[in-house]
């Protein structure tokens, strides 16, 4: 009924365990008897059937196990190991083995336990000589390679154009590489800066897919000058989904210059009230016009003009 390979495991687990065959009603200990607060786990059963064909084939094994030290000619203080494998590895193992029993006292390893309470080699021991003892494999003898040393994470954000924290996160989220191939073709590094680590996981965290195609056709609009900054979030989005991407007309500028016009003659008590501090108040409306068709800097620039006009 496997009681003892179960009780071993258990106690592994860290649980009082005591493995007490159920024979007759005389098994049980009297201590559980007396005590029936004592937490106590029953356990396991079987058909007679199997029980008596599991401890034949012990017995079965048995026999051939004594067969076989017979046939070898072993002592009673002699074992034997079959190790079946192809001739190289199993001739391998067998001197893994032999080093392993001439080894006195516990060998210098880590080992895990199996669910069968049983133990499998990991890695060996960290010793004073060996840093990493788990990654020693046998020397490969190099010839006729190049060999490219990589870089440090210091050096890699040294050769970014961008400023310490700015490197440091490219570096860390490894996006440096692709950053160095968009910069080297578009040169903008502080907006692909703001595009990789910003722009690009917020789009992401709301379900969109944006491939290296569709920000390079909307960097290549950018440089081109008919879309502008805000707009870029947008313009990846539509060109994820396969949707034209909305670039500005020619008549932007006159578009903006027409609305804010008509905006601060309609707020004109307003602003000689307030003065520049109405230029924050109204960035609100001509932003929700012209957002992502203009850059926000020109669009501030061109309202301070009009309300110093006013006053």
């Amino acid at each position: 009924t496997s009681k003892t390979p179960t009780s071993i495991y258990l106690a592994n687990k860290g649980f009082k365990t005591s493995n007490i065959p159920l024979v007759n009603e005389n098994s049980i200990p009297k201590k559980l008897k007396q005590n029936p607060q004592m937490r106590c786990v029953v356990g396991l059963s079987t058909e007679p059937e199997r029980l008596a064909d599991l401890r034949k084939n012990r017995m079965n094994s048995l026999k051939e196990t004594e067969n076989i030290k017979l046939s070898l000619g072993c002592n009673d203080n002699d074992v034997f190991i079959l190790i079946f494998g192809k001739e190289k590895i199993t001739k391998n193992a067998m001197e893994i083995i032999v080093e392993r029993i001439n080894t006195k006292g516990v060998p210098k390893e880590v080992r895990k336990v199996t669910p069968e309470n049983l133990t499998r080699y990991l890695r060996p021991m960290p010793g004073a000589s060996r840093m990493y003892p788990e990654t020693d494999i046998a020397p490969f003898k190099l010839a006729n390679l190049n060999v490219r040393k990589p870089k440090t994470l210091d050096e890699r954000e040294k050769d970014l154009p961008l400023n310490e924290e700015e490197s440091k996160q490219l570096v860390n989220n490894e996006l440096d590489e692709q950053f160095n191939i968009l910069n080297k073709k578009f040169d903008l590094p502080k907006l692909l800066s703001r595009i990789l680590l910003h722009t690009l996981p917020q789009l992401k965290n709301e379900g969109e897919a944006i491939s290296d195609s569709d920000l390079e056709k909307v960097l290549i609009l950018f440089q081109k000058g008919v879309i502008v900054k805000e707009g870029i979030p947008k313009a990846l989005v539509q060109s994820s989904r396969n949707e034209e991407i909305q670039v500005n007309s020619d008549n932007v500028e006159v578009e903006l210059e027409d609305f804010i016009e008509s905006l601060v003659s309609d707020k004109k008590d307003f602003i000689k009230e307030r003065g520049m501090g109405a230029v924050g108040a109204l960035m609100g409306p001509v932003m929700s016009k012209f957002r992502g068709k203009m850059d926000g800097g020109d669009i501030n620039k061109m309202l301070m003009k009009k309300v110093k006009e006013i006053l």
